[in-house]
């Protein structure tokens, strides 16, 4: 007997069929191309993240509590969370990932914009209350008519100009021709979504060779299409463009454009691989380096080290000091991006603590905190430059530090050991002779040169004078060709006496 069950056809409606067939979603979710493959929230939720703490930085206003980084940043999740809640995701709108963070990025910067407009430029911000519709414009008056000049004029017939400068807080808004004139300047290098997010950490070389990468210019597709054709066969044409390709056609030595590859990488990686919290700490920090850029009027690009910006603001801030000492948050900032803020000493006088030391300077030698502010200058960069005394001008002199010290103290450490036979190496020639080291002069003939120091013992430092003048012997230790200075001496004393030493020799 034949089951007759199994041979009976069901007619399916449209919409039974279409409840039976799979959602588009979730058969493409076999692609890992971004533009095949649908958006799924668990795995843009990083991406997403740095798109809204972008738009966040761009917008951000310290000044208002309205536009702070938190704050916009809270509004770009509040925006996510609506566009989540209307499936825009599984609508046809964004079918792909592509599609969706082009849509997203573009509600996340409106609406940070539509705060900017409600925030900063309105009546609640100017205090300046518009005229009504009607009073606005002034209807031209013909001169053949008297009636019409007659008339009275409207109440507002003058334009209201309103500034954003705030003297009070210390910052400036710029002005937009000035900012035309920025943007004109740059150059455009067409980059797109995925790239531009890492083209501001780039120098300008480093972003014309990541150009180069991203999209070969004619040039390097020329020399390679040549050794392709000088290495090919008959039968088969390889076509690849190598880094050397790249190098002749932006003009570079193959060297220099694979060094600034491992450059451009090594960014790249280490942004990548920035947490959450390091990414808002970044954000914060440049948007408080674009205010006090504003504040001292500096031009700082964004991928100089950050210890160069430093630097640069811990300088301007000394000499844009009225701008730091009744200014609460102008300190705050600098403190916030490890910059040093000045403070006076008295009399109106900057301290030079961690930002005037000089190494072998007199005042710096003589002063008992020279070992920490060593390491303070060394810390914001300004122990590798020499600052002119036209930048520092009369205001801003060392003044040595004294602390109290007893006996003991007046002795020599391990540290003023290095310190003198440093400055022996920066102002003598060294020789060696007889296995001791010798200082003499630089100039003069090597037939008559002179020796006038010698290092007998390094551990403790044992220091002899060579010939001393019977000026300086008073000063001094001991007899005949042996000349120590004295054992309780301390190190500024000793270096002053190997100056007097060379002074005397070097004009004898």
């Amino acid at each position: 007997m034949v089951n007759t069950q199994s041979l009976v056809k069901i007619a399916l409606t449209d919409e039974q069929l279409k409840c039976l067939r799979p959602l588009r979603h979730r058969y493409f979710l076999i692609f890992e191309d971004p533009r095949l493959r649908p958006p799924v929230l668990d795995e843009m939720m990083p991406d997403l993240q740095r798109v809204i703490a972008t738009v966040a930085q761009r917008y951000c206003d310290s000044t208002t509590p309205h536009l702070q980084f938190d704050e916009l940043m809270g509004e770009g999740n509040l925006k996510l969370a609506e566009l989540i809640s209307k499936e825009v995701m599984e609508s046809e709108k964004c079918p792909t990932r592509v599609s969706f963070f082009k849509y997203f990025k573009s509600a996340a910067a409106n609406h940070a914009r539509s705060r900017v407009q409600k925030y900063r430029f309105t009546e609640k911000r100017t205090g300046q209350k518009p005229p009504p519709r009607a009073q606005r414009f002034i209807p031209a008056a013909k001169p053949d008519e008297e009636e019409h000049a007659a008339q009275p004029q409207p109440e507002y017939h003058k334009n209201v100009e309103l500034s954003l400068d705030d003297p009070d807080a210390g910052l400036q808004v710029p002005d937009h021709a000035e900012q035309n004139e920025k943007d004109d300047a740059e150059v455009n290098w067409n980059f797109g979504d995925s790239a531009a997010e890492y083209a501001h950490l780039l120098t300008p070389v480093e972003k014309l060779v990541f150009h180069e990468m991203i999209l070969p210019s004619p040039h390097a597709r020329c020399y390679a299409e040549l050794d392709a054709w000088r290495k090919s066969n008959r039968h088969k044409l390889s076509l690849k463009i190598k880094f050397t390709h790249m190098a002749e056609a932006v003009g570079l030595a193959p060297e220099l454009f694979e060094e600034a590859v491992l450059t451009i990488r090594n960014k790249i990686k280490a942004y990548r691989m920035m947490t959450e919290v390091e990414q808002e700490q970044r954000a914060r920090r440049n948007a408080i380096v674009a205010q006090l850029k504003q504040v001292f009027g500096l031009q700082i690009p964004p991928d100089i080290d950050d210890m160069v910006v430093n630097r640069m603001i811990t300088m301007a801030a000394r000499d844009q000091f009225d701008k730091v000492k009744d200014n609460q948050q102008v300190a705050e900032m600098l403190t916030e991006i490890n910059a040093k803020v000045p403070r006076t000493i008295g009399g109106g006088r900057l301290a030079c603590y961690g930002v005037l030391y000089q190494k072998n300077c007199r005042q710096c030698n003589s002063c008992d905190l020279r070992h920490s502010c060593a390491v303070e200058a060394a810390n914001l960069g300004l122990t590798k430059m020499v600052q002119s005394q036209r930048l520092l001008g009369a205001k801003q002199p060392r003044t040595p530090a004294f602390l109290p010290r007893t006996d003991t103290d007046s002795h020599v450490t391990s540290t003023d050991e290095a310190e003198i036979v440093s400055h022996l190496q920066e102002t003598f020639q060294r020789a060696e002779r007889n296995g001791l080291a010798y200082y003499y002069h630089h100039v003069g003939d090597e037939k008559k040169r002179r020796y006038i120091f010698c290092i007998e013992r390094t551990a403790p430092l044992r220091l002899r004078f060579c010939n001393p003048s019977d000026a300086l012997k008073k000063r001094l230790v001991g007899k005949q060709k042996t000349w120590f200075p004295r054992e309780n001496a301390s190190m500024t004393e000793i270096i002053a006496l190997i100056e007097q030493h060379g002074r005397e020799t070097f004009e004898a």
